[in-house]
């Protein structure tokens, strides 16, 4: 069975306003969106920085396991895998609106069953689960 081809394909998410970075000197972060982001997506594509723009991978688009139904402009959530201090974890971001139960429901399922450390919001407030390294850990 081929696996489905995974692409952004209109989906900007990551430079709407629910992360946070830099793009050449114009800052955006929650409720503020990157400054190039166009109608279409991004207006400076071909030159964008390497650092956020080239380096951050969502995590939908990178880790199989999350279903076809999981893009974060299908399912209102973004998904990241990141590191710090030796310790991975997904960290879930809202999208704009409280997440939704079966999302919530299928991601935390997927997290507990495979040993993961997660840190998600409800109605914007941040929860963890996982080790007790990750959930001392300082972020």
């Amino acid at each position: 069975m081929k696996k489905p081809n995974r692409t952004c394909d209109g989906c900007t998410a990551c430079c709407e306003g629910w992360l946070s970075g830099e793009a050449h000197g114009h800052q955006f972060s929650k409720g503020k969106p990157c400054f190039f982001l166009a109608q279409k997506g991004c207006s400076i594509y071909p030159d964008r920085p390497q650092d956020p723009c080239v380096k951050y991978k969502c995590s939908w688009l990178n880790e199989e396991v999350l279903p076809m139904w999981f893009r974060p402009d299908l399912s209102k959530v973004i998904v990241s895998k990141k590191e710090k201090d030796g310790i991975i974890f997904y960290d879930v971001v809202e999208k704009g609106k409280v997440i939704e139960a079966h999302i919530l429901n299928w991601i935390l399922t997927w997290a507990i069953q495979n040993q993961h450390n997660l840190m998600y919001q409800i109605n914007g407030a941040s929860h963890r689960i996982g080790s007790a390294e990750f959930n001392t850990l300082v972020l």
